[in-house]
């Protein structure tokens, strides 16, 4: 195996893909990668875990809430227990994740960026979709707000996605985030053989 082989997912046809290698580490995710990988998390746990498109939060940025309010119609996200919401912003992936039980929502960032701005919509959404679908007020009330310090980071500028995806995976599990940048070449060839396969391991990769 080169030292630089990156692994990655060439779409033939809507659902289907091919998988391939390149010697070229520096492939950045594109949305359809990630959306893939969030709905296999989703379908492995849907009682429990629902893991919003790359699409949302965009939608609900750029447009409000009246723009997203029907995407959940069939899905009620406060019957789960965790939530994860991936953000693009300036060609970077973050990810949120809203923890019900622990009433946290936190923004974890591969290269240590803030955002509350970011947090603070997310907690907005859910006022406004808990009214809207609830029929009665969320109160925001003892919520904690935090952006991650310690969270896995990235040492070059193309990597982003495969972190928010193990960071989705880990924390989808209950699993310490004990991975850092020299997992990342496994962790894209796991990603591309699990989309692929369209289900995920059993556990979280060995690091």
């Amino acid at each position: 195996m080169a030292e630089h082989t990156a692994y990655y997912l060439e779409p033939i046809e809507e659902g289907e893909y091919k998988f391939a290698e390149v010697e070229n580490s520096h492939l950045f995710y594109n949305d359809e990668v990630i959306n893939e990988y969030m709905d296999l998390i989703t379908q492995r746990s849907p009682e429990t875990v629902y893991a919003f498109n790359t699409f949302f939060y965009l939608a609900l940025s750029d447009k409000g809430y009246s723009h997203v309010c029907r995407w959940t119609k069939k899905i009620d996200i406060f019957s789960k227990k965790k939530l994860f919401i991936p953000i693009h912003i300036e060609d970077h992936w973050c990810l949120v994740y809203v923890c019900f039980s622990q009433k946290s929502i936190k923004y974890y960032d591969s290269m240590g960026g803030r955002n509350f701005k970011c947090l603070k919509l997310i907690l907005k959404y859910l006022m406004l979709e808990h009214d809207n679908k609830k029929g009665e007020d969320f109160h925001p009330s003892g919520w904690l707000l935090m952006n991650v310090k310690n969270c896995p980071q990235q040492l070059n500028h193309w990597d982003c996605g495969v972190f928010v995806c193990m960071f989705a995976e880990y924390l989808s599990r209950g699993a310490p985030l004990n991975f850092s940048q020299q997992h990342m070449e496994k962790f894209r060839r796991q990603i591309a053989l699990e989309i692929k396969k369209k289900k995920l391991k059993k556990s979280v990769p060995e690091t």
